[in-house]
């Protein structure tokens, strides 16, 4: 039965990204290139995060989750406000910016998935291995889309000075909550934490409506 639950574990955070952004392209007829760029710049940023996380002291966990959390906070999104601002700049509709972040929540499902078909025959996996997964596959694009629509929102508006920060806090939030908190307490807080981005991403998103996003795009 635990083998069954890391397979349904497994195949829900790899196969949970591709169905978003198959739902999103047919939904909205939004391009597909910017999520291949975005699953591709992970590679490179993770590396980066991995090595310069091997160099933290493991003295305090406190200071280490922290320290941790600010380090991918500002590598994972100075990277999208970067690609989206010089490397995208052509692909300037909010429907882009949304694909863009299926990408980069794509490759950290990825991550995830393998984890859990990995620890099959292990008897090493929790018993609520399925739910916790499902949770963190919703939660986890949530959280991105939303993160991402707030940067692309500073870069559309000028306003990135305030919006990267931003982006970059709830980021490092929610990544310190995973090594902080016991997992109950950092499932409710992401998930209190993932409602405000989203409302606020929603209201951003509404705001940059633009007459002509309907056009459709080649994928």
């Amino acid at each position: 039965m635990t083998d069954i639950r890391c397979v349904l574990a497994g195949m829900t955070r790899l196969l949970s990204p591709p169905l978003l952004l198959l739902f999103w392209h047919k939904r909205t007829r939004a391009r597909l290139y910017p999520a291949l760029i975005a699953f591709g710049v992970c590679f490179p940023v993770f590396i980066i995060g991995a090595a310069i996380r091997s160099g933290f002291s493991h003295s305090n966990f406190v200071s280490y989750y922290l320290g941790q959390a600010v380090l991918y906070g500002i590598l994972e999104e100075g990277a999208k406000y970067l690609v989206l601002r010089f490397l995208l700049d052509s692909y300037d509709s909010r429907k882009d910016a949304v694909t863009y972040a299926i990408g980069h929540g794509a490759y950290e499902e990825f991550a995830a998935g393998l984890t859990c078909l990995g620890l099959i025959g292990t008897n090493r996996a929790a018993a609520g291995i399925f739910w916790f997964s499902l949770w963190a596959a919703i939660n986890g694009a949530a959280f991105v889309i939303a993160n991402t629509v707030l940067i692309f929102y500073g870069i559309n508006t000028d306003r990135a000075k305030i919006m990267l920060p931003a982006a970059i806090l709830l980021h490092a939030a929610a990544n310190a909550s995973q090594g902080i908190l016991f997992e109950p307490a950092a499932i409710a807080f992401q998930t209190l934490l993932t409602a405000g981005a989203c409302f606020a991403a929603y209201r951003c998103y509404q705001a940059m409506q633009s007459p002509y996003e309907d056009e459709s795009f080649d994928p």
